[in-house]
């Protein structure tokens, strides 16, 4: 029987591959945003400034960007090590599209049962490599999950062929001759996977366009589903489960991060479906697949090792990303 072995939650910001000196170059798109997400409702760059005050620009320095920056290489370095480590030989990432190739639609929860999968250029550099590449994906599987999830009412969209990524053409001006993934996902190949990631199922969840984000409590179930799916399939594998995004942004909220880390490393259920929706909005959403994550492993007893976690600002008012790195490795706690 297939055995998960391995669980991760990885931010797949754009900040991350950005030198400490370009931070504070999206600003500018803070400052023009008019529906800035935080704590339950949306604000004006000027509004949230008027209520947080510039609490955070002591941290703009180039000294302190320099130094968060450092952290976490350090800690994509350790992520990539510990899945390494973990010798898997079939993965689920999980993860969602922004717009990239859905733009006039947004499926609740898609798995991709297509053969392959495509990243390189256009894509930009801490996304994927400088050369095309095709990694292999595993129809089975995904076949075996889709009919899985439907047997425990959950209504899934089928992706047989990965869609064009119009993003790319739209946002960078430029068209590849192969339909590149989303980030979420070409973020874990080309940093936690070296570019050679094993057969694999991509899990796209639509965590930021209402009305058909799945809720808090649905993610959570979508973990014991998948965590029953797995340990059923016949084969002899070991398998990761892989979420792709997160903590708080565009508004990086420590204290909140800080709370959901605390819940995450105890299994917290209750607490995480407790929170209002209006608190996972905008790219926050993305901590709702980390529950998924938690309840596909919790079975094996592992506890979270939380590698670091670095909020990164770009404004005064403190816009950025709250970083966590963080994995589930049962058997690293057994030694």
């Amino acid at each position: 029987m297939a055995k998960i072995v391995f669980g991760m939650a990885v931010p797949h910001s754009g900040m991350l591959g950005q030198k400490p000196e370009e931070w504070l170059h999206n600003a500018e798109r803070d400052f023009n945003n008019p529906e800035l997400w935080f704590r339950n409702r949306t604000w004006t760059y000027p509004e949230l400034e008027a209520h947080r005050g510039k609490a955070f620009e002591q941290y703009l320095t180039i000294e302190e960007r320099t130094a968060r920056a450092s952290r976490c290489r350090a800690a994509l370095d350790v992520m990539a090590a510990a899945y390494q480590r973990a010798r898997i030989d079939v993965a689920i990432i999980l993860g969602k599209d922004q717009k990239e190739i859905f733009p006039q639609l947004s499926p609740s929860i898609a798995i991709y049962s297509g053969k392959e999968v495509h990243n390189g250029p256009p894509q930009r550099k801490v996304y994927a490599p400088d050369h095309h590449v095709v990694h292999q994906c595993h129809p089975e599987l995904a076949a075996y999950l889709l009919k899985a999830f439907q047997a425990q009412g959950f209504d899934m969209c089928d992706l047989e062929d990965w869609p064009e990524n119009v993003w790319m053409e739209k946002q960078m001006k430029q068209r590849a001759d192969y339909p590149v993934v989303p980030h979420a996902y070409s973020f874990v190949y080309h940093q936690i996977m070296g570019d050679n990631p094993p057969p694999h199922v991509p899990v796209l969840m639509n965590l930021f366009y209402p009305p058909t984000q799945p809720s808090m409590g649905r993610c959570i179930e979508f973990g014991d589903v998948l965590r029953d799916a797995i340990e059923a399939w016949p084969q002899d594998v070991r398998v990761a489960v892989i979420a792709s995004g997160g903590l708080s942004h565009f508004v990086n909220d420590e204290e909140f991060d800080q709370d959901i880390l605390q819940k995450l490393a105890s299994y917290d259920y209750e607490g995480l479906s407790a929170i209002p929706d209006g608190w996972f909005q905008s790219g926050t959403s993305e901590i709702k697949i980390y529950s998924t994550v938690m309840k596909a492993l919790q079975h094996t007893g592992a506890q979270m090792t939380l590698v670091d976690y670095v909020p990164c600002w770009r404004t005064a008012a403190g816009t950025g990303e709250g970083m966590g790195f963080m994995y589930w490795n049962p058997e690293e706690a057994k030694k």
